[in-house]
């Protein structure tokens, strides 16, 4: 387990070039504009205009007890030139969630992995959508690598949605040129397609608590992530088909090393069983021990945030 404390990136701090976004597909016009829009606030007249993005940074308990450390364990500064941290990304399906729902989950894998985890108060669709959430990833990375911390001491991790964005971060990172690897992710039932159509949608329905309209619904938790008020239209799938939004159609070749972890009954298990194929097919076989996936029989949807469950 672990203790926390809360704290705040200072957007305003944090510069970025909005030409690093072309070619993003579908994200690139939205973190233009969000750049811009950030820049707006900067150069307010009224002070403290600045946008903040709130995080808790958890340490381990035997951190903590360690003679060796103070409460420098409570600054975002790495403690040694080696250490890993875990950027948490919460899940919720883009509309719920925060550091404070997540703090059972995040608190265990800071105690199990022994390191030191940021979760970011990312902003939440439909007041904020895509690509909000990206954007707010991206800027807690770029803060991390100013408070210097190496990209390949660094591991993302997330649940759900939280998986969904650890993916799309990390292929961002990779096609701006950010980070071209990190330490590793962690994906905990990941949303790996949000267009998805597979059989386990349906053939497990019955024993997943993760049920809703479909996507032709203007009440889909996925179109009021992506596009809250459009019209269904073949376009709009298209657009939602994008690595940056479905990452399980992206390119995974010399992808970081990975751990996947879903329940057999969860109604995303075939989509999270083909991202786990297609690490395996875009990357050689003596890399493969680098990718592990783990299905537990009898299991639904992030069954960690029932830690009263032996699996969890």
């Amino acid at each position: 387990m672990g203790a926390f404390r809360s704290a705040a990136i200072n957007v305003g701090s944090i510069s970025i070039d909005p030409d690093m976004f072309a070619g993003a597909g579908p994200a690139e016009s939205g973190l233009r504009a969000l750049v811009a829009c950030d820049l707006e606030e900067e150069d307010a007249e009224c002070s403290g205009c600045s946008r903040v993005v709130p995080y808790e940074l958890t340490a381990p308990i035997a951190m903590l007890q360690s003679k060796d450390h103070g409460s420098e364990v409570f600054e975002c500064v790495p403690i040694s030139e080696s250490e890993n941290v875990i950027l948490y990304l919460h899940g919720g399906g883009y509309k719920y969630g925060s550091p404070a729902s997540h703090r059972g989950v995040t608190g265990r894998l800071s105690g199990i992995s022994g390191l030191r985890c940021i979760a970011i108060d990312y902003r939440l669709a439909p007041l904020h959508p895509y690509p909000a959430q990206l954007h707010d990833a991206l800027l807690a990375f770029i803060y991390l690598l100013m408070q210097g911390f190496k990209p390949q001491n660094i591991v993302l991790a997330g649940d759900s949605a939280g998986g969904n964005l650890a993916l799309v971060l990390f292929l961002l990172l990779r096609h701006t040129g950010v980070a071209r690897s990190v330490c590793g992710l962690v994906l905990i039932s990941p949303w790996a397609d949000l267009v998805s159509n597979r059989s386990s949608m349906s053939r497990n329905a019955k024993y997943d608590y993760l049920t809703g309209p479909p996507l032709q619904s203007p009440l889909a938790m996925a179109r009021v992530f992506y596009a809250p008020g459009r019209r269904y239209s073949q376009s709009m799938v298209d657009e939602m088909s994008h690595p940056l939004v479905s990452p399980v159609n992206g390119d995974f070749a010399d992808f970081p090393p990975t751990l996947i972890q879903a329940g057999e009954k969860e109604i995303l298990a075939d989509d999270i069983a083909q991202l786990y194929e297609n690490l395996l097919r875009d990357n050689d076989p003596e890399r493969h021990d680098s990718f592990v996936f783990e299905s537990y029989a009898d299991m639904v949807h992030v069954f960690h945030q029932f830690k009263e469950l032996p699996d969890a």
